[in-house]
């Protein structure tokens, strides 16, 4: 069976070099690409504004699904603001989580709150969850199919609401 992976989880894994035969650390958070609904950067160092931060792209990862992720070597880690290809990633990524979720005729079902992915790391199900009157609501489960594209301020699902809402 195909096991799905909570990207919350992923990011408490450790990060090994190969080359280098060391834990490098862990990721702060993990990014998804909304077009193409794939991880697509490993965040490690947040910095104190976006070009400062430190990424691993997913490509360089290579499996989700195991104890640890694994680059072949230090050359896969890098600096934002030496690739503005980076930048656009990261910001895109970072735009996805609490992006706000309406279905075609505008009733809001609530924010993206989580992301599962398979072991490639691409997206097989978000989460989206309303806050009503302090409290949280159950969440609704979301294919890539049922988002479409994830561009722009907000998200559009082909899903009809769940009527119990």
């Amino acid at each position: 069976s195909v096991r799905m992976l909570k990207l919350k989880s992923i990011a408490k894994r450790k990060v090994l070099a190969t080359d280098l035969g060391k834990v490098i650390g862990r990721p702060v958070d993990i990014l998804v690409d909304p077009s193409g609904h794939q991880i697509s950067l490993v965040v490690m160092v947040e910095g104190e504004v976006p070009e400062l931060s430190v990424v691993i792209p997913a490509a360089a990862i290579g499996k989700f699904d195991l104890d640890a992720l694994t680059i072949q070597s230090m050359k896969d880690v890098h600096l934002v603001v030496h690739d503005k290809s980076l930048l656009s990633r990261l910001e895109a990524g970072r735009e996805l989580r609490k992006r706000p979720v309406f279905t075609k005729d505008g009733q809001r079902l609530g924010r993206i709150d989580g992301v599962e992915v398979d072991a490639a790391g691409t997206v097989t199900a978000y989460r989206v969850r309303k806050l009503r009157l302090g409290l949280l609501r159950p969440r609704q489960v979301l294919t890539p199919n049922d988002m479409g594209a994830l561009s722009g301020e907000f998200s559009v699902t082909s899903t009809p609401v769940d009527p119990k809402e």
